[in-house]
């Protein structure tokens, strides 16, 4: 199957010191006509790496998460529709050529377009766990659709109007994520987004009690284990398991305790 021309889409890629990621994802959308490295204050070959694959690069100071840098970059961008990929993401040749055959018939009320997603731990694909099989990935953003939100979880509002469009997966059409290397990346990247989840879900008006903190583990660890079939992974679906109502936990922990700081201010 021959890859289409060009598309009038910017990429919109944040990277801190992701040289060896950003030469396997940058190829993969090489179908957008405007490509943006948006670099995190990097010190390995990120810049070569970018323009070796005719992307933009655009410094941007260090911050915590990628969405922050990402709302800043977004008004810099060319064109209106904007793709949003991570430098450990790569798009499949076969979700190119879906994008090209639906992008020209996009109607004018579709606002986001979500593609078919499957993650990895380590090399392998994971059949089972929260993380398990085709997940949806928000992968196509028009910009005078959306309000574009700096918040870990989320990152876009759909304007009145406007809608979304869910593309239909099919063998070989998805967004490749190589999500962690293992249990230490894991950890890492999820101690991270601890310190950032309470404040966003606060700001959302969500709430939460000594209720939903002791049942967390449990729940959690059965919608990861039972409900997702994370024993189909062996033992790596029992121990991310585990550790997703462990963080589970912890995540309601620390709202209880913003929540009771903004109580007392």
């Amino acid at each position: 199957m021959s890859l289409p021309a060009t598309l009038p889409i910017t990429a919109l890629v944040v990277s801190r010191n992701e040289a060896p990621l950003l030469r396997r994802c940058l190829p993969s959308i090489a179908f957008c006509e405007e490509i943006i490295v948006v670099d995190l204050e990097s010190d390995d070959d990120t810049q070569e790496v970018a323009a070796a694959h005719r992307a933009r690069l655009i410094p941007h100071e260090l911050v915590p998460i990628g969405e922050w840098a990402r709302v800043d970059a977004a008004p810099l961008a060319r064109h209106d529709w904007l793709l949003f990929l991570d430098p450990d993401e790569e798009v499949t040749a076969g979700l190119v050529a879906e994008i090209a055959r639906r992008f020209p018939e996009l109607d004018d009320e579709v606002g986001v377009v979500f593609a078919p997603e499957r993650f990895f731990f380590g090399s392998e694909p994971l059949v089972g766990t929260i993380w398990g099989g085709l997940r949806s990935k928000r992968l196509l953003v028009r910009r005078s659709a959306v309000e574009l939100t700096p918040t870990i979880w989320g990152g876009t509002r759909l304007r009145e109007g406007f809608r979304e469009l869910e593309l239909t997966p099919a063998p070989g059409s998805h967004v490749l994520h190589h999500w962690v290397s293992g249990y230490r990346d894991w950890i890492r990247k999820h101690r991270r987004y601890l310190a950032l989840e309470p404040v966003d879900r606060a700001d959302a008006g969500e709430l939460t009690g000594y209720r939903a903190l002791l049942s967390a583990p449990w729940r959690s660890f059965g919608e990861s284990y039972l409900v997702k079939r994370g024993y189909r992974d062996g033992l790596t679906g029992l121990v991310l398991s585990l550790l997703w109502a462990w963080f589970r936990t912890r995540a309601e922990l620390e709202l209880l305790r913003e929540l009771r700081r903004r109580a007392r201010s």
